[in-house]
């Protein structure tokens, strides 16, 4: 009986297994499709993602520099720290675009983040956009989040200018934008849009007021294009007695005439009420700057540029009040930058600049308010892909 037990139970043993291994297989290969299928649904969105990285460095050697006492540049958008190695930028970048949604994330690091920020605004240094936004037709996207402002040229970071370091002008632009935006790609000749939000910006000295921003792009021929960007909005800080409205008007030309040849044209016009200096503090105050560059491209992987600027603050309210041969007044400053750039690959450039800014004769601006002059010298060399 013994024998026959041992037996019975090594039959049921082998015929269970050769049930169950069937259903094994068939649930192993119920596992595998599902992989399969999720394999495919990860590299269907996957397909819509962009992801980008971006690292510049920099030296910024300040010429006759030994009367300053501080070590960053007056009225630096990036590249700010004198005769040191430093880290400008640091940046990773995630895009999505599909056919009805799209949206934009950069987190960045580095000197250049750090520089208009105030305490209490910390946490946005590091942001420099994140958005979304729906195609509500054709031609129009609705966008929501943290957006890089239309107005000016130049950029803080180094890889989207042409010359590393920004104007004293593109200093004092409206930064970014907190909101919503409106598109409207009405054409490949036409496009522009509206903004609404709350600035993050020097100018509007973090305040809580929404502003209103326009801009428009529009090129008549594939080598030129003109473009407008303004914002209005109150600058006034919260709770206080009077509006200050202010209405920041930019305009840009940019030519390509030839292919090895670029020229752009900046002027920035803006207004304030109530902001003159005394006696007439009710009265409305103006401010302009500008600039001209030109870029020659030779050897396909080198550049030449030169660049041309102003800026011109009578009543200082967006840069302060200085003193000018004994009397007082707004920053007044130009100067002009000589750079060589190459690229010894398409996502990544070397770059020589000379800088020479001057104020107006009699008011010490630089070298910790000995010197009405500014010379540097900047290295800076990045990648982007």
């Amino acid at each position: 009986m013994e024998k026959i037990f041992k037996w019975s139970r090594s039959i049921f043993m082998v015929t269970a297994l050769l049930i169950a291994f069937p259903v094994c297989l068939n649930a192993q290969n119920k596992v595998d499709s599902l992989t399969d299928e999720l394999k495919t649904e990860i590299f269907t969105r996957m397909k819509h993602f962009t992801f980008g990285f971006y690292v510049d460095a920099y030296y910024n050697g300040t010429i006759n520099g030994r009367k300053d006492t501080s070590n960053v540049v007056p009225f630096a958008s990036n590249c700010p720290v004198q005769d040191q190695i430093r880290m400008n930028v640091a940046a990773l970048e995630i895009g999505y675009t599909a056919e009805k949604v799209r949206g934009a994330l950069a987190l960045q690091f580095g000197d250049a983040p750090n520089l208009l920020e105030l305490p209490e605004a910390q946490f946005i240094k590091n942001l420099r956009q994140a958005n979304f936004g729906f195609l509500l037709n054709k031609k129009l996207w609705l966008d929501f989040g943290y957006f890089v402002d239309p107005v000016g040229l130049e950029s803080t970071w180094p890889v989207l200018n042409d010359l590393s370091t920004v104007s004293t002008g593109g200093y004092y632009e409206p930064g970014n934008v907190l909101g919503i935006k409106l598109t409207w790609n009405a054409s490949d000749k036409f496009w522009g849009g509206i903004m609404l939000g709350n600035p993050y910006s020097l100018a509007y000295d973090k305040n809580t007021h929404i502003a209103a921003y326009i801009f428009i792009c529009y090129q008549p021929v594939p080598r030129l294009t003109f473009s407008y960007n303004n914002v209005f909005g109150n600058q006034a800080v919260k709770n206080a007695q009077i509006n200050n409205d202010i209405l920041y008007n930019n305009f840009i030309i940019q030519y390509n005439p030839i292919d090895p040849v670029f020229l752009t044209g900046q002027l920035d016009f803006a207004a304030q009420t109530n902001s003159r200096m005394a006696p007439d503090t009710n009265k409305i105050a103006t401010m302009f700057s500008g600039l001209i560059e030109a870029k020659y491209v030779f050897l396909s992987k080198c550049s030449v540029i030169g660049r041309y600027e102003f800026f011109n603050d009578y009543d200082g309210f967006l840069s302060g009040v200085y003193t000018y041969n004994n009397q007082k007044r707004g920053l007044l400053t130009q100067g002009f930058s000589v750079g060589l750039e190459f690229k010894p690959v398409k996502i990544g450039y070397i770059r020589l600049e000379y800088r020479h800014l001057y104020a107006d004769t009699g008011n010490n601006v630089f070298m910790s308010g000995k010197s009405d002059q500014l010379q540097s010298l900047v290295f800076t060399t990045g990648i982007r892909f």
